[in-house]
């Protein structure tokens, strides 16, 4: 199967990635120029997976917020040395990101359509993968088997937003609904 009729399968685009140097600073800016928000900050957390074959921590913070029909991922690396993040040797647009029924398969599809798989992580609570697609298009596809539920309470924030109040939301007030 050529990738394409892969991404066509598992369209549409869930979530747009951004790598970035200050994620709290670029969510303001997505939210100024495109009224993107509100935003869920979540800070130096750890993320275990396999990246390029070796297996590895980095602590990460994500911001995530909701733009149009999308959900936008702002990922800050507070780690030193390589990552999946750095490996693009710059900061921006990162990935794009599609929910699949199963990672594992779909992985199986890319590569056998010749992609490399970057990084892996099977074994979490929510599953996924990235699909190197740099050389095609000049960035990566990120696997996950389900729209996870913080992007789900995201959305919800979204539709009742005022556009300004309360641009940046934590963990606690997501549980608070």
């Amino acid at each position: 199967m050529s990738v394409s009729k892969i991404v066509s399968k598992h369209s549409p685009i869930y979530h747009l990635g951004f790598f970035v140097e200050d994620a709290m600073a670029f969510a303001r800016q997505h939210h100024d120029l495109y009224g993107s928000g509100p935003f869920i900050v979540m800070e130096n957390f750890p993320i275990e997976h396999i990246f390029r074959g070796k297996e590895m921590t980095i602590m990460i913070t994500v911001v995530e917020g909701w733009w149009k029909d999308l959900s936008i991922e702002i990922i800050q690396q507070h780690t030193e040395g390589p990552s999946y993040f750095k490996e693009n040797g710059r900061y921006g647009f990162h990935h794009i990101c599609f929910s699949v029924s199963d990672v594992p398969a779909a992985c199986k599809e890319f590569e056998a359509a010749g992609r490399s798989i970057q990084v892996t992580s099977f074994d979490r609570p929510t599953p996924y993968a990235f699909i190197d697609a740099r050389e095609q298009s000049g960035y990566y596809i990120e696997l996950i088997p389900t729209v996870d539920p913080l992007s789900q309470i995201v959305k919800k924030w979204a539709a009742d937003w005022d556009g300004e109040t309360k641009l940046f939301r934590t963990l606690e007030d997501a549980r608070k609904g």
